[in-house]
């Protein structure tokens, strides 16, 4: 193994310094080659097997400065120590010393010192105990901060470190990209465990004895253009673990239809062999480690599926690029999660079917240090100019095939509760996009106004809150939870306009499609009849087959077939006081917006066949007609 190099590597080098500390700066000690020998050979294997417990523990990444190899300073620190205080501590004999001087029976101090020193005195080993912190005192403390400093420190720094991400400004006037309102995400990662729970034991072999599903394991992914968790199944202690060499496999919820059956794969074929936590090394990245991936950080291990849901982990390979930090993407590893076999990829080249090899956390930091320097002074105690990120990186499928992470910028305000911009962010290159959408709601309030509604009168939690571009309109969409001591269950849907936030704004549904119908038609109320801003209208006409109209809370909606179309709409009584009057046969025009399933929402409407050009005369009196007598 590598590890096994690495470490003699490192043991010759702090044996070399020890040395030269003991050879030339305790030059005043005859050499004795014996204990010398003796010396090294134990120091050499102590530092040996610490080195190589290091290297296989902690799997340091052999990058940045001095290559990496600051991880010798702990060995190197102990075995200075140990030179100083095990090789150098004097014996009784010098305590006899000091009694028979302070009772004058000592004829040469020097003679009698050399014969009480004890044996294991050693000024070559107290010369190489404090060579070695010296050199401990310099690397890992001085240069440490020194390094910081000049990496990380002042407005020139600042401005490298916030041009580490490549930033795109939108025009002021951009909309978000458009979301398919087929791929919405109903699941959270709560429910999805709630699920995965219930099916652990489905197929009989009392899995959940052996192992468990770790709630925050689920990943959400797209497979076969479809949205899923996947979660692996873990041990459920190291028992169970030293005697197996995989577990089952993993479980897939849903992640769009919440009424769903989650599904258990535990194939021959679906096993893991390596997973994040195992002993030993079934450990993933003391797989990868110890195969030779030894020049970077592993980072974000994630487990994805093919289109053909075969399991693997994808780790990301990060290197610094100032200093010690900086981190960028350098190579992303591919596992099979079966075999354990490892293939190595550059970012651009990395299958289709993977989702995301940016990590969420280098996201945060990157666009940290784009808010706080890129329009603002490294020291800028007033705060002004500044902005930070008002949450965690959010994984959203605007196209189910290109995933973004959605990051909303907020100012550095922490009353803030709006938005001054929001982050695309690309999943598998260092890419954003950043578009200056000032006024949407974000943080603690979305989730606050959304629980809100009148209509949650059962007072269910919120969860899974993702911001989509629906009707041309930045929306809100989350679900409405119970919640159990084994995860969520899934109750409603809840959605709003993110600049509008109102609990009465809130259309509140048990099933998505009746949710955006009903936002559609409250899109429309407030536009008076306008379509949303950056959607193009069009235009329909033709003979009305069925028309029926359906009372909605205080609104009445009529659903209108016509001759041609291939949908149902609606319209709003407010738009037209036609409506009340048409028949099947008459010749009506309306406007949409367009949007998915069989339902649309109109945004004006006319019946041709009603003609109210005429004007009545002023004053006039019909003249009644006398009715025939029988």
């Amino acid at each position: 193994m590598i590890i096994l190099l690495l470490a003699l590597i490192g043991t010759l080098i702090i044996m070399a310094i020890l040395s030269a500390g003991r050879l030339f700066f305790g030059r005043s000690e005859p050499f004795n080659t014996r204990r010398f020998f003796t010396w090294f050979g134990w120091y050499a294997a102590f530092n040996f097997i610490f080195c190589l417990l290091i290297l296989y523990f902690g799997e340091p990444a052999l990058t940045g400065p001095f290559g990496g190899w600051q991880w010798l300073l702990w060995p190197l620190l102990l075995s200075s120590v140990g030179n100083l205080f095990a090789f150098a501590r004097p014996a009784m004999g010098v305590l006899e010393d000091a009694s028979a001087l302070s009772q004058g029976r000592m004829r040469s101090s020097s003679a009698s010192t050399t014969r009480k020193m004890p044996s294991n005195y050693s000024r070559g080993a107290v010369a190489a105990g404090i060579l070695g912190l010296v050199i401990v005192g310099v690397i890992g403390i001085l240069a440490t901060i020194l390094i910081t400093i000049f990496t990380t420190w002042f407005d020139t720094n600042a401005k490298a470190l916030a041009a580490i991400p490549n930033v795109k400004m939108m025009a002021a006037s951009s909309q978000l990209p458009p979301t398919d309102e087929n791929n919405i995400v109903l699941v959270s990662q709560n429910v999805a465990s709630y699920k995965g729970q219930q099916i652990l034991g489905s197929n009989g072999q009392n899995l959940g004895s052996a192992y468990n599903l770790d709630p925050n394991s689920y990943t959400l992914q797209s497979i076969n253009h479809h949205l899923y968790y996947v979660a692996p199944l873990s041990y459920n202690n190291i028992f169970v673990n030293l005697s197996n060499a995989s577990t089952p496999g993993f479980v897939v919820v849903d992640a769009e239809n919440p009424q769903s059956e989650p599904k258990l794969y535990t194939s021959p074929n679906d096993s893991l062999a390596v997973l994040p936590g195992a002993l030993l090394n079934q450990d993933l990245l003391r797989h990868v480690y110890l195969d030779g991936y030894t020049y970077g950080r592993l980072v974000d291990p994630t487990l994805e599926l093919d289109d053909n849901f075969h399991p693997y982990w994808t780790i990301s390979l990060m290197q610094p690029s100032r200093g010690y930090t900086g981190d960028v993407l350098s190579q992303v590893l591919i596992v099979d999660a079966h075999t354990g076999d490892i293939k190595t990829y550059q970012p651009q080249n990395v299958p289709t079917w993977v989702d995301r090899v940016m990590p969420a956390d280098t996201v945060t930091q990157y666009l940290t240090w784009w808010g706080l320097y890129h329009a603002a002074p490294w020291f800028n105690p007033s705060g002004i100019g500044q902005q930070s990120p008002a949450n965690t990186p959010e994984l959203l499928y605007n196209n189910i095939d290109q995933p973004v992470w959605l990051i909303p910028m907020t100012s550095s305000s922490a009353n803030d509760n709006s938005s001054t911009g929001v982050f695309l962010f690309n999943t598998h290159k260092n890419l954003a996009q950043f578009y200056p959408l000032s006024g949407i709601g974000i943080a603690s309030n979305v989730q606050n106004t959304i629980q809100s509604t009148r209509a949650n009168i059962r007072n269910y939690a919120v969860d899974s809150i993702q911001l989509y571009q629906i009707y041309g309109t930045p929306t809100w969409v989350a679900i409405f939870v119970q919640q159990t001591s084994s995860g969520d269950i899934f109750q409603a849907v809840g959605i709003v306009d993110a600049r509008n936030l109102n609990g009465s704004n809130v259309q509140f549904e048990t099933t998505l499609p009746a949710a955006l119908q009903d936002y559609q038609q409250w899109l429309t109320q407030q536009g008076s009849g306008n379509p949303p801003t950056g959607v193009t209208t069009q235009t329909a006409t033709g003979k009305v087959v069925r028309i029926a109209p359906v009372q909605a809370g205080t609104n009445t909606i009529y659903y209108i077939q016509i001759a041609g179309q291939p949908v149902i709409f609606t319209a709003n009584l407010t738009l037209s006081s036609k409506l009340p009057l048409v028949q099947a046969g008459d010749t009506v025009t309306v406007t949409y917006t367009g949007g998915t399933g069989n339902v649309i929402n109109v945004q004006t409407f006319d019946d041709l066949s009603i003609n109210l050009s005429g004007t009545p005369t002023p004053g006039a009196i019909p003249t009644p007609t006398p009715t025939p007598k029988g």
